[in-house]
């Protein structure tokens, strides 16, 4: 008997550090793993909205929109990209795929899109012609050199800004804005069916664009994380949001949870980008908190307003003001453990952050590429996260 007692005794004393360590959050350290080239091989403007994921160990960067002749203060025309650009690693670096000469169906940017083992999927998003229902698989064919398209079903909606995740070869849309209104839709789409068709879940609680929505696990499994995001109001002026939803997916119902912080202060946040990390964490950057977004729709709405030409181009040129000296997006990296239901901010980026792209992991590192640093400001760079 006191045999045994010794016994467990001395595992329990031998084993208390182990038990007893807090689990420490991560950190992330940053390079520029390369940037974007144009066709001519010259370093491209970047896009924002583009599809950024991973299959068969390659960085697919395609479509996206960005102003190449002029700022849209200017009279610039967006331009929507259909092109697809493939980056690989090998032993001195990172290198773009020069022979990749496929191209998306049709330009397209802000669409949803996520990296899955069945290939790359993305569906809705806009281009200058329409919002669109379509979806799509690509392919990176590593014998063949090259990127296959298959189309998928229809989304029941059209739908731009809306956001992509994925469960295994299981892919779930998340909102979106439509022409007027965000939409609270929410559906899923197993690739793993002979005949897939989008299935209509719970809706979201609220209509939703520009959220971030991250798959990861916490105490109740994997489930689906949907943070932050903007709704479209009838006034023009946005709804943006600190929120912190989970959909459990054997209960198929949501939650709300602890709002989006620091720490110390709550905090709007919309079109960032954001990855889940271990088994307990959910790292999001960048983002737009809509003060500065806000003062600009706020000059939209009155410029629609107003049939007085002196009045509509002073305020037409105090809104330019304020996006030709934007100081860019929030830097704050946020995490979100999901085991314990808090919020806090473990560093800034030390680079411009990118708005209105997706992040995503890549042999255990975190890849943001492209998006927006300034209104009608692109980077090109693929950013690489090396967690610690």
């Amino acid at each position: 008997m006191y045999k045994y007692f010794f016994l467990f005794f001395y595992i329990m004393l031998i084993t208390a550090p182990v038990f007893s360590q807090e689990i420490k959050d991560p950190s992330v350290e940053w390079i520029v793993a390369a940037s974007l080239q144009n066709v001519e091989g010259n370093i491209s403007l970047g896009f924002a909205g583009a599809i950024n994921a991973v299959h068969n160990n390659v960085l697919i960067v395609a479509g996206g929109a960005n102003f190449p002749d002029k700022m849209p203060w200017d009279g610039g025309r967006k331009y929507y990209s259909s092109e697809i650009h493939v980056l690989q690693k090998s032993i001195n670096g990172f290198h773009w795929n020069k022979q990749v000469t496929e191209v998306l169906p049709e330009p397209i940017a802000y669409c949803g899109n996520t990296s899955t083992p069945a290939g790359v999927v993305y569906a809705g998003g806009e281009n200058d012609k329409v919002l669109s229902n379509k979806a799509y698989k690509l392919n990176w064919d590593n014998h063949r050199n090259k990127v296959t398209v298959v189309q998928l079903p229809n989304l029941p909606i059209a739908v731009t800004n809306m956001a992509l995740t994925s469960i295994g070869d299981v892919v779930y849309a998340v909102g979106g804005d439509l022409q007027k209104k965000s939409s609270n839709a929410f559906f899923s789409l197993d690739l793993n069916q002979q005949n897939p068709e989008w299935k209509v879940l719970p809706n979201l609680p609220i209509g939703l664009g520009n959220a971030v929505v991250v798959v990861q696990k916490d105490r109740l499994g994997t489930n689906i994380f949907v943070i932050g995001g903007r709704t479209k109001t009838a006034s023009g002026i946005s709804d943006l949001h600190a929120t912190t939803y989970v959909y459990n997916v054997s209960r198929q119902n949501w939650q709300e949870l602890a709002p989006i912080s620091d720490g110390k202060n709550v905090t709007n946040f919309s079109a960032g980008a954001g990855v889940g990390i271990g088994d307990r964490w959910i790292l999001i950057t960048g983002g737009d908190n809509g003060k500065t977004f806000h003062k600009i729709e706020n000059y939209l709405a009155q410029i629609a307003q107003t049939d007085d030409v002196e009045l509509k181009a002073r305020l037409i040129k105090e809104k330019n003001e304020i996006s030709i000296h934007h100081r860019g997006f929030y830097r704050g990296m946020l995490l979100y453990n999901t085991m314990t239901n808090e919020w806090s901010k473990i560093a800034d980026l030390p680079f411009p952050a990118q708005v209105t792209t997706t992040a995503t992991m890549w042999n255990g590192n975190i890849v943001l590429s492209n998006g927006g640093v300034k209104p009608g400001i692109r980077t090109p760079n693929v950013m690489l996260g090396v967690i610690k």
